[in-house]
């Protein structure tokens, strides 16, 4: 089952990306995302705790994604600030945030999105504290904030 619900995904994913309803492309599609869905199941997955991608949760993500291009956005433009002043502002310190997610797939969706915002990058994940690297103060203070936080939370663990 973990194997289909890994592979289901894959083969969408591959459809868009490809817009071919070729036999060739489909057949190929279709073993690809099988040996990829295996793959998962057995190495990413080895266990019980694997990623159930529920219609709420699929929902929740669809909302979670444009935010995250929008703070993507704003860092970037942020950043861009800040290297095209004459005297770049730089001031980069290095902090700890220990968020309460449990789960590994929300560890790794935060970790991930942190990394995905400009001027932010996480160093480190040991349990629930996150090192993250931070261009500056503002930069740790959108971290510290905790709203991306929330966000991860709710869409893989409510």
């Amino acid at each position: 089952m973990k194997v289909l619900r890994a592979s289901v995904p894959l083969f969408a994913f591959w459809l868009v990306l490809t817009g071919s309803l070729k036999s060739f492309d489909l057949v190929i599609g279709l073993v690809l995302s099988a040996l990829l869905g295996w793959w998962a199941a057995v190495a990413l997955w080895p266990t019980d705790d694997d990623p159930s991608l529920t219609p709420t949760r699929a929902v929740r993500f669809v909302f979670y994604v444009p935010w995250l291009i929008k703070e993507i956005l704003v860092a970037a433009t942020g950043v861009a600030e800040i290297v095209l002043r004459p005297r770049m502002p730089i001031d980069p310190l290095v902090i700890v945030y220990h968020s309460p997610v449990q789960s590994a797939v929300s560890r790794v969706a935060f970790a991930n999105s942190i990394t995905l915002t400009p001027g932010t990058l996480t160093v480190d994940l040991e349990g629930s504290n996150y090192t993250v690297h931070c261009l500056n103060k503002e930069f740790a203070r959108g971290v510290e904030a905790g709203d991306m936080d929330r966000r991860i939370h709710r869409v893989f663990e409510e």
